[in-house]
């Protein structure tokens, strides 16, 4: 039986093989339950996990006209205090 210790915050771990076993991922609602004199801790929401790939393309920025090598100015990305250094 997998135990877990509750903290001075009143929080406790579920151990690795429970959340494993019900699928149990980070932002799944939980609702713990007076039970008989026990507590029963029931799965509200199952959440997904993120794919962060899954938000490419999201953000539009407008396209910008190609530039030129020529029209590149390095000076121009030095901060001010080490320009003339």
């Amino acid at each position: 039986m997998a135990a877990a210790t509750l903290t001075a915050k009143g929080q406790v771990v579920i151990p690795v093989e429970i959340r494993e076993r019900y699928g149990l991922v980070p932002g799944t609602r939980v609702e713990f339950v007076d039970d008989a004199g026990g507590i029963r801790l029931v799965v509200h929401r199952r959440a997904r996990v993120s794919d962060p790939g899954s938000g490419f393309g999201m953000v539009r920025i407008a396209p910008r006209p190609p530039r030129k090598l020529s029209e590149f100015d390095p000076a121009a990305t030095l901060s001010p205090r080490r320009v003339g250094s």
